[in-house]
């Protein structure tokens, strides 16, 4: 039998996620597009939507021990939408997030401007704008003549709270840079740490807030796509590439996060060629009495997949090795705090 998510794993699982976002944001990978604003353009086409997520708070005692805040865990609801704020820029979206149940009642209210990153294309940065009065900014994204009438003295922003994205496939690893984002936490006075990933397929955060004075953590907010916990494993793959052809030059391409009920995520080679990546276990359609994981390299030119791998229901890694081109997928949340590789 698979093993599934747990509470507990749910939180191993947030912390290997931050780590990964902090990694990629430090060596990011080979990207095959040379137009500079190309990342800038998929981030604002990729974020869009309703995102439904599972979301868990860890409070931690003065001794550093975490102790659950509410065994009920939230379902939160995240609605981003393109708004035409022209003075802002021509990559504007607005996010709503309230719980799921509670529509009326938006916890979080922000306008973001996506813009490329000077010295490096694959990089995008978020700047993060805030509502001096959000009760009069709902749904923005969905009334262009409201956007229409924002003013710069509508909005707060506060540049330590920038997200800076690092593109992989058509997917996004960002967050926050530094220690000057704050927070609000009672009384004290805190600054938040914001990790975050982002694609078609996938939807996963983190927020940790840390005490000013002595640099302590006092609370973690985790949370990702609201189906996973309960009927897929997760995985992280790498994607290796050889502009030669031959394995011995094969270099870092991308690094991608899918779940194994028929998650996907798509990237483009150096020579332009698209692939996408599926993987796919008890959600098979066609193998119904084969008990596999199974890995599907496809590219969306040809009829039939490129190439296709196979393990064991339990299986906690797979690849393709093609020569040429080299896929690696290891379990992201196993009973380890490590990746299966």
């Amino acid at each position: 039998m698979v093993t599934r998510l747990t509470r507990a794993s749910f939180a191993r699982l947030a912390f290997a996620l931050a780590l990964a976002c902090l990694s990629e944001l430090a060596s990011p990978p080979v990207m095959a597009d040379s137009d500079p604003e190309a990342a800038a353009d998929l981030l604002l086409k990729v974020w869009p939507g309703v995102r439904d997520s599972r979301e868990q708070v860890i409070d931690l005692q003065s001794q550093g021990l975490p102790a659950l805040a509410n065994e009920q865990e939230q379902r939160v609801r995240t609605v981003v939408t393109p708004a035409q704020v022209p003075w802002l820029g021509s990559r504007v979206l607005y996010l709503e997030e309230f719980l799921h149940d509670d529509p009326t009642d938006v916890r979080r209210q922000v306008l973001l401007t996506l813009s490329p990153d000077a010295k490096d294309r694959r990089r995008v940065r978020a700047s993060l704008y805030t509502f001096r009065e959000p009760q009069n900014w709902r749904h923005l994204g969905f009334n262009p003549a409201q956007a229409a009438s924002l003013q710069q003295s509508d909005l707060e922003h506060t540049p330590g709270c920038d997200l800076l994205f690092v593109q992989e496939g058509e997917q996004f690893r960002g967050g926050t840079v530094g220690r000057s984002c704050p927070g609000g936490l009672g009384e004290a006075r805190v600054h938040v740490d914001y990790r975050i990933v982002i694609g078609e397929d996938v939807y996963w955060y983190r927020r940790r807030l840390f005490r000013d004075k002595d640099d302590e953590l006092v609370q973690e907010v985790m949370g990702y796509n609201w189906f996973q916990p309960y009927d897929a494993r997760l995985f992280t793959c790498r994607v290796d590439w050889s502009a030669t052809g031959k394995p011995a030059d094969l270099q870092r391409l991308a690094r991608m996060d899918l779940h194994d009920q028929g998650g996907n995520a798509r990237f483009t080679a150096p020579d332009g060629r698209k692939f996408e990546l599926a993987l796919h276990s008890e959600d098979w359609a066609f193998a119904g009495e084969r008990d596999a994981l199974i890995l599907v390299l496809s590219d969306p030119a040809l009829p039939r997949p490129v190439a296709s791998a196979w393990a064991g229901l339990e299986a906690r890694q797979i690849a393709i090795d093609l020569g040429w081109m080299r896929v690696r997928c290891g379990l992201l949340a196993p009973e380890t705090d490590e990746l299966a590789f």
